[in-house]
């Protein structure tokens, strides 16, 4: 019997947006809204869990830092694994042991196992967000795998949003442990069902074995009038990594690209960090609003955030995502700036605030898309993942900023200036991965149109 190819990659990307797809988005953005609870919600018991354990907040505040850390780590050094040996079961194992460890908090009685137990459990929470984005890329089409990417990570937005609200009526009724009880909870029913229907990454199988007799049950989940003869040899028409995939990052012409995609993350994590923890205190510094009107205008930040994603990934998989994430972060730069310029009572507020919110939360899912885009499937949750850890010490970094400028007293023009010198800082990053892309052209048309076109180079 003669063998004959089969392109799975040209077979995804000419299909439908379809239920397989489908059921990747709901089930990877389910996972998304356990992780941006988890991540948020110590900020929302902070002074409950204190009284608790009779100590100051300052006390507890170095829980923060401990957790973006072990969020760090659980990115660098999970995602290679995740690589290794497949996306679905570190995701099913990361979601299960990072509940199991949320729900440990509820007995811890001091300031140093509360510590301990957030940095483990960041460990893990920290993986699924790179294999999140790594599974929702490699089944969907080239032509909507911004826009799935995009959709998917609303989940988080919302998710650490509503945290505030659900700690909340949990702490007020049953004590702080209760907003861990939901913490730990979720995330275990969400490992179950990713167990009993996430399918492992399609483009995974083929590039362990091309002839894996799981293969051709998921093609035809997603087109039931495909006909397989039985003989096929399942490929992939992508570049080949070979070795570990860390030093891939830097090889066969990805040194520049990786350098300024870390960049970009380190940049626009240190931004939404500073403006989740210190937007309501700026607004109430600098233009002596009330701290409800300030908390209220910090949740239409979030909100509009979550608007843009709706069309953000489709501007992405229209125009590419270099092109667009400058322009993002260029008028990210320019909004933030008029924070420092405009009355803070008057109505721009809502119209400034809402540009930042749309600009800077989008922009990060924008480069979430666009590290999924430029590294190949053997090398793509390392590459996501390593670029969310050099994120997170962005994270880590940002809120010492804010400190220093409510210590320093600084004005509402030089502490939203400074604020806005990341997003400056990462559009020039935006358009040198645009330009060096275009100046390999050299390297592969597919290349190329992952900055003009919104394709990934490993279709």
């Amino acid at each position: 019997m003669q063998e004959r190819t089969f392109d799975v990659g040209k077979f995804i990307d000419d299909q439908r947006i379809g239920p397989t797809q489908l059921i990747v988005l709901v089930l990877c953005a389910l996972v998304m809204i356990c992780d941006g609870y988890d991540v948020f919600v110590i900020g929302f018991v902070l002074q409950p869990i204190a009284a608790d354990f009779k100590v100051s907040a300052a006390a507890i505040t170095p829980v923060f830092v401990i957790q973006n850390l072990g969020l760090a780590l659980g990115t660098v050094f999970i995602g290679p694994f995740a690589d290794r040996f497949g996306r679905r079961w570190i995701m099913v194992g990361s979601a299960a042991s990072f509940g199991l460890l949320t729900l440990a908090v509820t007995r811890a009685s001091s300031v140093n196992e509360l510590i301990a137990l957030r940095f483990v459990a960041g460990l893990f929470f920290g993986s699924l967000i790179p294999n999140a984005i790594a599974i929702t890329t490699e089944f969907a089409p080239a032509r909507f795998r911004a826009t799935l990417v995009t959709w998917m990570f609303i989940g988080y937005v919302a998710g650490a949003g509503s945290g505030g609200a659900v700690a909340v009526y949990f702490v007020k009724n049953y004590g702080w442990q209760s907003a861990f009880w939901v913490g730990g909870l979720a995330p275990i029913v969400a490992a179950a069902m990713l167990f009993l229907f996430l399918p492992e990454s399609i483009r995974y199988r083929v590039l362990k074995d091309g002839r894996d007799r799981r293969i051709p049950d998921v093609l035809r989940r997603m087109d039931a009038s495909l006909k397989l003869t039985g003989d096929e040899r399942f490929v992939l028409n992508e570049p080949r990594a070979s070795g570990s995939p860390v030093p891939a990052l830097f090889q066969d012409g990805r040194m520049l690209a990786t350098v300024l995609l870390w960049l970009g993350f380190f940049m626009n994590l240190m931004v939404i960090s500073i403006f989740g923890a210190f937007l309501p205190t700026f607004l109430n510094n600098f233009g002596e609003l009330s701290r409800e009107h300030a908390a209220a205008i910090a949740s239409f930040y979030s909100l509009s955030g979550i608007a843009a994603l709706l069309f953000y990934g489709r501007l992405i998989d229209v125009f590419g995502p270099a092109r667009i994430l400058m322009l993002t972060y260029l008028a990210a730069t320019i909004a933030i700036c008029a924070l420092g310029v405009i009355d803070l009572k008057s109505f721009w507020i809502y119209v400034v605030v809402f540009i930042i919110g749309a600009t800077v939360i989008a922009a990060q899912v924008g480069l979430n898309a666009l590290a999924a885009m430029i590294y190949p499937t053997r090398m793509r949750a390392t590459g996501v993942g390593w670029a969310f850890g050099a994120g997170r010490l962005g994270g880590m970094i940002g809120p010492i900023f804010g400190g220093m400028a409510l210590a320093g007293k600084w004005g509402a023009l030089p502490t939203f200036t400074g604020i806005a010198l990341p997003m400056l800082i990462a559009c020039l990053a935006m358009f040198l991965i645009g330009s060096s892309f275009s100046r390999a052209g050299a390297k592969s048309d597919d290349e190329v149109s992952v900055l003009k076109a919104g394709k990934s180079p490993a279709t």
